[in-house]
Parts: structure tokens; sequence; C-alpha cells
């Protein structure tokens, strides 16, 4: 996931309390072409599993979660 960290040191924003905003690119906006990347990457680290289903907490994994379910076709 290196691309994901550079992503965030690009384009990440580290508010007070050392909250980490990556709303450009994963929450209020979504760069869909790296969300794909992302999902592939997931696939790929997980493809030598028995993966059913794909769960996520509600604050800023819903959109990677959902990419990922699609691209290992679960729900």
């Amino acid at each position: 996931m290196k691309a994901l960290e550079e992503k965030i040191v690009r384009e990440g924003k580290v508010l007070p309390g050392d909250v980490l905003k990556v709303g450009s690119f994963l929450n209020q906006q979504i760069d869909t072409v790296f969300l794909k990347e992302m999902a592939a990457e997931a696939c790929r680290l997980f493809s030598d599993c028995s993966v059913t289903k794909v769960l996520t907490v509600e604050a800023s994994g819903i959109a990677f979660a959902t990419a990922v379910a699609l691209a290992l076709g679960v729900p």
C-alpha cells in the first residue's frame, strides 16, 4: 500500500488532536480510480483466504469496503 502512504502524505491533512483528514480523496470527495486500485490490492492480499463478506466501521470505511466487496464478489 505504498501508493496509499504516498497519497496520504501528498493530500492528507493532520488536524488538531492528530486526526488525519483524507476527505480530499476518500470521504467527501472519492478518487474512484485510486479506490479501485486499493480494492485490487486488498483482493491480492486476501486472495488465499475464503472471504465471504466485507465489514467496516461507519467512519471512512464504507467506500473502501464497498469497492473491496465488489472486487471480491461478496456482500
